[in-house]
């Protein structure tokens, strides 16, 4: 009989999964296969850890990428809505309109093109990446919470912290990362995912509510936080109104933002 931590363990593969082909056609079976379950089972216990069923759970994750879409870049709608695995704009609109209780294009207007915002954006003080570079594939353990981020990373990193004193781990000799994979602007609160993660050691394997995925490589543009955690929203703000729109770069929609931590303090 499977222990529940095994289930959890399971399940954590078919969210990577799920959010590695969000914007491809993604089938029960596939990710009963990815689970190690069998597709009449995976239903039941995909919802008991998850808590929402796997469409409903596959449609949010894409209508909250389309809404971050609309709001910071100006792919058309009917493209948005392709990427977005419906069939027509129409039938888009209509889940869109259902799930955040606007039409995409009125969605857009309020939040692209606001008088408050743009002032806000002129105000942000300009900010430059110390580099740009392609970063290696990083394998990486992690912990997986929901909610605020300031409370689901504190949650997140006292259960790594135990993780890494239970496998005897060097705390010198770790390195400490970061996902967030949500906008907590678009994302409802109790939905909004961190994982606190570490560079998966040698011969360490994850075990209990401890996962294991890939940051795959690409280009990245880097830049650095000085200070508290308190100015970091700030930081980001000053990245992605101020910088990226005035670069020349595309935001990769496949690949999470993500900051390795040099301060840590927390543990």
């Amino acid at each position: 009989m499977d222990h529940p931590e095994d289930y959890v363990k399971r399940i954590l593969k078919a969210l990577i999964y799920i959010e590695d082909h969000i914007e491809e056609e993604i089938s029960i079976e596939a990710l009963a296969k990815v689970s190690c379950h069998s597709p009449f089972h995976f239903h039941r216990i995909f919802k008991m850890v998850v808590g929402e069923n796997v469409y409903k759970y596959v449609r949010r994750l894409r209508l909250e990428k389309a809404a971050s879409k609309l709001r910071y870049t100006k792919h058309p709608i009917t493209d948005i809505a392709m990427d977005t695995q419906y069939d027509t704009p129409s039938a888009f609109t209509r889940a869109f309109k259902q799930a955040s209780g606007h039409s995409p294009r009125n969605y857009r207007i309020l939040y692209k093109e606001v008088n408050a915002l743009n002032k806000k954006i002129s105000e942000l003080p300009k900010i430059l990446p110390d580099k740009i570079e392609k970063t290696e594939e990083l394998d990486l353990l992690f912990i997986r919470k929901l909610g605020v981020y300031s409370e689901s990373s504190f949650q997140a990193w006292m259960n790594m912290k135990v993780f890494i004193h239970e496998n005897h781990l060097d705390t010198a000799t770790i390195r400490y990362f970061g996902i967030t994979h949500d906008d907590p602007n678009v994302t409802p609160e109790d939905k909004v995912r961190y994982d606190a993660c570490i560079l998966a050691p040698k011969n360490i394997q994850p075990q209990g509510n401890v996962g294991r995925q890939i940051l795959k490589s690409g280009k990245c543009a880097i830049f650095t936080h000085h200070g508290s955690y308190d100015g970091i929203d700030e930081t980001y703000n000053r990245i992605f109104f101020k910088w990226l729109p005035n670069s020349k770069y595309i935001v990769d929609e496949t690949r999470p933002r993500f900051a390795e931590y040099f301060n840590t303090n927390f543990l």
